[in-house]
């Protein structure tokens, strides 16, 4: 069980810096657009998807992807919120914003589970679906490396610094920990 709450807290951190990320990366429509299609050669490419596999799981992974970072940016905002409030917010008030971050958290666990156990199997064998997982987790790495590799010197167009001020370094193992 504890194993279990681990995994989740770690899923969820993770998700919430993916979706920092996406902020981070794509500032412009065309930088959005280009993250997509990053993504998409990506996951078809790890993912070994045939055509027929492309046309079906995309539309239903971006639908997936859309509402998972929807409830990744609630949480952040209610957290955010109520960590830069905490001293003018009653007790109730904080424990009202712990109780969404838990629903929101809650939310994102049944997402996942409605995709993972019901939509994606309709349209990728088992074993794909089952390699979806490492594939995401991997991408988000990817990511990283590429943000990592920009360096914090350089800027983007609006003049903000990609990837913060203390870039962090991955570590040498690739492997998944779940």
């Amino acid at each position: 069980m504890k194993t279990t709450i681990t995994r989740t807290i770690i899923s969820m951190l993770l998700l919430i810096s993916a979706s920092w990320l996406v902020t981070a990366m794509a500032q412009t429509e065309e930088q959005i657009e280009q993250f997509k299609k990053d993504r998409e050669q990506y996951y078809n490419e790890k993912l070994e998807l045939s055509d027929q596999e492309i046309k079906a799981f995309w539309p239903i992974y971006n639908d997936f992807y859309n509402r998972k970072m929807k409830l990744a940016e609630d949480e952040r905002n209610t957290f955010m919120y109520a960590h830069n409030n905490a001293n003018n917010l009653s007790d109730q008030e904080i424990n009202n914003n712990l109780k969404k971050i838990r629903e929101l958290k809650e939310q994102q666990i049944q997402l996942e589970n409605e995709y993972y156990q019901d939509k994606f199997p309709k349209v990728l064998p088992p074993k794909k679906v089952l390699k979806l997982y490492k594939v995401e987790w991997d991408y988000r790495r990817h990511l990283l490396r590429k943000l990592r590799d920009q360096g914090p010197s350089e800027k983007d167009r609006s003049g903000n610094r990609r990837g913060g001020d203390r870039p962090y370094p991955l570590p040498a193992d690739e492997s998944c920990p779940f």
